[in-house]
């Protein structure tokens, strides 16, 4: 039974930081490039309200099951990841899926330069939130690095010799 709640942390830690990461800098950029926009955009808009969601929850999770006593640094490792997932969840998903869907509504009325014109500040809108997206992403894959590391030094340092 001692085992237990390192052997759960260490596996949930490496199926979280393990799946963010491989989604975000691999499985992501290859559907991008292979797949239409349209049909990654759908993609998208099912994966990513899962992906946040446990972007959000899953700090919480490993915090509560941490095998070791949590000092400064590890909270704020978690606390950042936990918080980039909720920025990401209940702001810019938000935001951007509203661009996405006018930009839709507009081509759908309108063509030629008037779309152009009346599109151009929606894709920097889109733009920004979805940069402003990916860097709190990064934001979480780093906290979860962080925590990582502290997770390392503290198995070491508690685990009976």
């Amino acid at each position: 039974m001692y085992y237990l709640k390192p052997t759960f942390n260490l596996l949930f830690y490496s199926f979280v930081f393990g799946g963010s990461t491989f989604y975000s800098y691999v499985a992501s950029p290859l559907a991008f490039k292979h797949l239409e926009r349209e049909s990654f955009s759908k993609l998208q808009h099912v994966v990513f309200p899962y992906f946040f969601q446990m972007h959000s929850i899953s700090p919480l999770i490993l915090g509560l099951t941490a095998p070791m006593p949590l000092q400064a640094g590890s909270l704020i490792s978690l606390i950042t990841a936990s918080v980039s997932g909720c920025l990401n969840l209940f702001w810019l998903l938000p935001w951007t899926q509203r661009v996405k869907e006018d930009r839709k509504k507009l081509a759908k009325e309108l063509s030629g330069e008037e779309l152009e014109a009346k599109d151009a500040p929606l894709r920097k809108e889109f733009g920004k939130s979805h940069g402003m997206s990916l860097l709190f992403n990064l934001t979480h894959v780093v906290g979860l690095a962080a925590y990582g590391f502290y997770l390392a030094r503290g198995l070491i340092r508690y685990v009976p010799k």
